[in-house]
């Protein structure tokens, strides 16, 4: 039988001819009209993103010029974060990013680290820094270029070997590591995933890797090489199922790189909107394992996407190893796969020699692609970037991964687990050993350990401390929020007299207690049952603790809006900061029974309201009431029909220019009917044809004129330009029905106001826009009207 594992004394090529940015300098002069990044706030063409890239990468040189060569980029997802980097890059000078969504702490550990000359803030990130010069990179393109005016200024000539970006991740001492990767690992991937997979510059792109991470460079560059377009959500849209299962059917993104976290997300937003998602071309899986269950449910959602298993490490750029998975396996453990071109996985034993097939060995990658090593620690460097141990040749290098494999019959790697104190939570790399030194920080806790619990489909860490005297987890919880990303705070913590030893000294992991003792649960109400049962099913355990809550329980993005939902539907609202209470005190806050009118669904109710309001309003005394009569129940329909299909269009696109397709849809028929009917029966009217008939009496103007859709679109004209003010329109998509409600007692004082004082509309048997528009920015309000309180 043929050996298939790969041979590795077998010569690897090495090309390193230009920087990351010359493919994109390229498509820009090939394509400059062409789309390059499409985001929530703005749409960027290649012109513009050169333009703006270049203004940007003038004015760091002229502050970086007697400076260091780094700069620290802190940004949210959006274009800003694009226009940094290609600046950075431009200038030659290597760039990190931080996410904006670290705590202070964190990216105050990374600015002290680096010591860079520049911080780059993106959009409305928040920098606290007393030491290098903090410029603001503005979201959107108008901002962009006036911020940076294109300078005729030469540019250095960077060379592929130039240190391109640091990437950190935890580190063991208590510190997050830098990682340097110079130019040409990421220009090879690039290369590699273009033929391989076939993209054009039709395909879409989206941009859904964490920031902070390696995978985040594949996302914005893969695109920008080709011609090609970035969509970037809003990072709210990342934690809300059906929103981004929409956002990605609504931009037709046909690439995506993913996490299973994130694919379990877009499954099941998917399945609440009732979407295929059939634009999808591939889906590029990575930092963590890709479970075959979660395959076949993608497979359902997005019938015609390849899915390929990608492998690798933040020292081992991108990815080093892939695997196209068969919709017809068997259904087995995914593998690793084989090595990308001119990359090698060697599973080697303790004596350095390739395991066979089945047997266990640690996973060593072999390119002539690696990172630089670490920051400022040549030490570590040297130990996990050896020389590769079959042909010991100088620049022959392999990296010590600390992950546990095997070969498979084909000569594919298979991964088995780690083989150190490193985990994964949510797809990132962590080291115990930094939770813990951020632990032993607090004052009354004198010895830590945290480990993985693994009771559950996802694992969750468990920090087990000896102190003075026990510490509310709340406030251990919130200390540590301060100092480590979400991801890295333990679920549970639990106190202990002394931590159990081996006899050499060393702390016995197996001999820490279970978390609670399962012995001694108490007897649940029937309603407690059926929220554990709810909640397990979502959090995927056989059952749980109920006097755990959903942050102890190890919930996610994912399942805190699954378990939301069934906590509202079983109690009848959601108790402030109900994800830090018990489940058994969650079921004890049940809502009273309600009646048969609070129960009523809320469309229900507005029908009803409506055909109330209509039979009242043909009685005279109540036809001066402002909400009262035909017309006006109209318009609140119109409200709530304009913030369900339109608010959310508007909150995505990052701007009001959609509902210029509803004015069309509604002005084009009516102009064209009122232009027939006076044609025949009357003669034009211009105040018709222009939509300003209800502004002048009755005898001035033609019979034949409809009042209440002249209005209609005067009120959506309004609403348009007010939310047509970036600032506004964050405001209110923030939190809409606080805004709306706000926004109609405003409106019908000032109504009240106008009629008063300004403008006396009676005489116009009151048809203009501000004497309705209360009316209609209240239905907008009814359709946010989403608890029980706010119904």
């Amino acid at each position: 039988m043929p050996d298939l594992r790969p041979n590795p004394t077998l010569c690897l090529e090495y090309r390193a001819d230009q920087p990351i940015h010359y493919a994109f300098l390229e498509q820009a002069g090939r394509c400059p009209g062409a789309t390059a990044i499409l985001a929530r706030h703005t749409t960027c063409n290649y012109a513009q993103l050169a333009q703006i890239s270049q203004g940007i990468a003038a004015c760091l040189l002229e502050q970086s010029a007697s400076g260091a060569d780094r700069v620290v980029i802190v940004a949210s997802r959006g274009a800003g974060l694009v226009y940094a980097m290609l600046g950075c890059l431009r200038a030659g000078l290597a760039f990190t990013v931080a996410d904006a969504a670290y705590p202070p702490a964190r990216i105050g550990q990374i600015i002290r680290t680096l010591t860079p000359a520049v911080v780059l803030r993106c959009g409305e990130a928040s920098v606290d820094t007393d030491g290098p010069l903090v410029i603001t990179v503005p979201e959107t393109t108008a901002e962009a270029l006036q911020a940076f005016p294109c300078h005729c200024v030469a540019l250095p000539s960077v060379s592929p070997e130039q240190p391109a970006y640091i990437t950190f991740t935890s580190g063991s001492t208590g510190e997050p590591k830098g990682i340097v990767t110079h130019h040409a690992p990421l220009v090879h991937f690039i290369d590699w995933h273009v033929r391989q997979h076939g993209f054009t510059q039709a395909d879409t792109f989206s941009l859904l890797s964490g920031l902070g991470h390696d995978p985040v460079y594949r996302d914005v560059f893969t695109p920008l090489s080709i011609g090609a377009t970035l969509a970037c959500p809003a990072q709210s849209t990342l934690t809300d199922p059906a929103r981004l299962a929409g956002w990605i059917h609504q931009h037709g993104v046909s690439v995506i790189h993913l996490t299973p976290p994130l694919g379990k997300l877009i499954e099941t937003g998917a399945h609440l909107n009732g979407q295929l998602l059939d634009q999808l071309r591939y889906l590029f899986w990575g930092g963590d394992a890709l479970s075959p269950a979660l395959y076949q449910h993608i497979r359902a959602i997005a019938p015609n996407a390849v899915n390929v298993n990608f492998y690798g490490t933040t020292e081992t750029p991108q990815a080093m190893a892939f695997h196209t998975l068969d919709p017809d396996s068997d259904g087995a453990r995914v593998p690793l796969g084989k090595g990308i071109a001119n990359a090698q996985l060697l599973v080697v034993d303790s004596t350095n020699q390739l395991v066979s097939a089945g047997e266990t060995g640690e996973i060593l990658i072999r390119s002539p692609y690696l990172s630089q090593g670490y920051w400022g620690d040549p030490a570590l460097t040297e130990a996990k970037f050896i020389a590769n141990p079959f042909t010991g040749a100088a620049g022959d290098r392999c990296y010590r991964t600390g992950d546990l494999g095997t070969y498979l019959a084909d000569g594919s790697a298979s991964f088995l687990g780690r083989g150190d104190s490193q985990v994964k939570i949510r797809g990132h790399r962590i080291e115990l050993a930094e939770i813990e030194n951020a632990m032993t920080r607090h004052p009354l806790i004198g010895q830590c350990v945290v480990v993985a619990n693994r009771d559950s489909a996802s694992p969750r860490l468990v920090a087990y401390c000896v102190g003075q005297k026990p510490i509310p987890a709340d406030d251990l919880r919130q200390a540590l929020t301060r100092q480590l990303p979400d991801y890295m705070v333990p679920a549970l913590f639990v106190f202990l007299d002394a931590l159990p030893l081996t006899p050499n000294g060393k702390v016995d992991k197996r001999a820490l207690p279970a978390p609670f003792d399962d012995s001694a649960h108490p007897p649940l109400s029937p309603l407690a049952e059926k929220l554990s049962s709810a909640w397990a099913r979502i959090l995927q355990v056989p059952r749980l603790d109920a006097r755990l809550s959903f942050v102890e329980l190890g919930g996610d993005s994912l399942s805190f809006v699954q378990a939301s939902r069934v906590l509202e539907e079983l109690i009848g609202h959601l108790p402030q900061r109900w994800e830090t209470l018990p489940v058994c005190q969650l079921a004890e806050l049940s809502a009273p029974p309600k009646g048969a009118l609070r129960s009523m669904e809320m469309p229900v109710f507005v029908r009803m309201l409506a055909i109330i309001l209509i039979v009242v309003g043909h009685l005279s005394e109540f036809d001066h009431w402002l909400i009262v009569g035909e017309t006006s129940v109209l318009f609140l329909v119109s409200g709530i029909s304009l913030a369900r299909f339109q608010l959310k269009a508007i909150d995505e696109r990052g701007d009001a220019r959609t509902l210029l397709r509803s004015l069309a849809a509604i002005v084009v028929p009516t102009l064209l009917y009122t232009a027939l009917i006076q044609l025949v029966f009357d003669r034009l009217h211009w105040q018709s044809l222009l939509l300003v008939s209800n502004w002048f009496p009755a005898n001035e103007v033609s019979l034949f004129n409809y009042w209440y859709i002249e209005v209609l679109v005067q009120m959506i004209v309004i609403i348009g330009i007010v939310l047509s003010i970036r600032r506004v329109r964050r405001v209110v998509l923030a939190d809409p029905f606080r805004c709306l409600i706000i926004a109609t007692c405003a409106l019908v004082a000032l109504d009240v106001l106008l009629n008063r004082f300004v403008f006396d509309a009676s005489a116009l048997l009151n048809r203009v826009p501000q004497h309705f528009l209360a009316v209609m920015v209240l239905g907008m309000a009814v359709h946010h009207a989403d608890t029980t309180a706010r119904k």
